[in-house]
């Protein structure tokens, strides 16, 4: 129904993700979430597009900018923070996913760690062969589904939650000690801003990759990461674990 009404209107759908949507003539640029609709423009094509909104649905507003009045300088985009700034945008997670991490763990008296992970050491190998059962098991999953959530907007956890979850279908005693280490970095580290200082119009995409070699000591696969940039604006991070068993450079 939403897409009926948004291509009646003049919009185009986007090929690699159905949910975005560009209109030619308004220069107005929306993402559709469910019921939410996010949109990114100029004043007077947001103003279009609310009245076109509120002549099929009911629809509850606000504007993020800097003009005052009905415009506020912060609001929530599904629970995260973005707000306006003299020097740019900023777009923060969602802080309470990091709260609850740190209290479900217990951790709010605990000491801060200054990294998410650390390098394996060897008495985690004996850790890694003793099972967490029942409860516990059932607990660890639930944090790190929690985490895996949140590093979507935090590329500082990537390669450590990616690691927690590896262990999600059979978690072990050292699997619980990364999940703690994570919940002690937060500790530390609750909020992360990512910054969208102002700049011109810049026309290449820079994208940054590596790997590491056989960073995994039980199965010996490496990890790839990257980030994809506009300038000085990060677009996309990833950290994943490699399918194959290669020293790929």
């Amino acid at each position: 129904e939403v897409a009926k009404e948004m291509l009646k209107w003049g919009f185009k759908r986007g090929v690699y993700n159905p949910c975005l949507y560009y209109h030619p003539k308004l220069k107005l640029r929306t993402m559709v979430h469910g019921d939410d609709f996010v949109s990114a423009g100029s004043r007077e094509a947001a103003d279009v597009f609310r009245r076109m909104l509120e002549g099929r649905f009911e629809i509850k507003t606000q504007l993020i900018g800097s003009a005052g009045g009905e415009e506020k300088r912060e609001g929530r985009v599904l629970n995260r923070v973005v707000r306006i700034t003299e020097e740019g945008w900023e777009y923060e997670a969602d802080q309470r996913h990091a709260d609850l991490i740190i209290e479900e763990l217990g951790l709010k008296e605990a000491k801060a760690a200054a990294t998410p992970s650390e390098e394996e050491k060897k008495w985690e190998r004996e850790d890694n062969e003793e099972r967490l059962e029942g409860r516990q098991a059932t607990k660890y999953r639930g944090i790190a589904a929690r985490a895996n959530y949140l590093s979507m907007d935090r590329p500082d956890l990537m390669y450590s939650v990616k690691e927690i979850c590896r262990d999600m279908a059979a978690p072990t005693v050292g699997s619980w000690k990364k999940l703690k280490r994570l919940g002690r970095y937060l500790v530390g580290h609750p909020r992360a801003v990512l910054r969208y200082e102002w700049q011109g119009c810049e026309e290449e995409v820079d994208g940054f990759s590596d790997s590491d070699w056989a960073g995994c000591r039980k199965t010996a696969k490496s990890t790839s990461g990257g980030a994809i940039m506009n300038g000085s604006h990060f677009l996309k991070g990833w950290s994943r674990t490699q399918q194959s068993v290669t020293l790929s450079s």
